[in-house]
């Protein structure tokens, strides 16, 4: 059932009907680097296995293509990749952990 007809049945029903919607996307723009990396290593991650982490998120840059126009290739200094299988659970370190 989705969650628009679990919330109509609801109200049909008399019930009350409360619900939370998180907008995540921004948050995980904001992921910190070092903080992150921080969190791994006082969580164990260590040698060569942060070094992969380390080498994971730096160096990375972006740029933008809208038509004809192509901004400038700009470097990336916080934020989990977007897309990446490792982009959730490097948001949930930096949350909990």
């Amino acid at each position: 059932m989705e969650v628009a007809d679990s919330i109509f049945q609801s109200w049909d029903n008399h019930e009350i009907t409360m619900a939370i919607f998180l907008y995540l996307q921004k948050a995980f723009d904001m992921v910190n680097y070092n903080v992150l990396l921080i969190k791994l290593e006082v969580r164990g991650v260590r040698g060569i296995v942060l070094k992969w982490f380390l080498s994971y998120l730096s160096n990375r840059k972006q740029y933008t293509v809208l038509q004809n126009y192509e901004s400038t290739l700009e470097s990336v200094t916080c934020g989990v990749p977007q897309g990446s299988i490792l982009g959730p659970l490097l948001f949930f370190i930096i949350l909990y952990l």
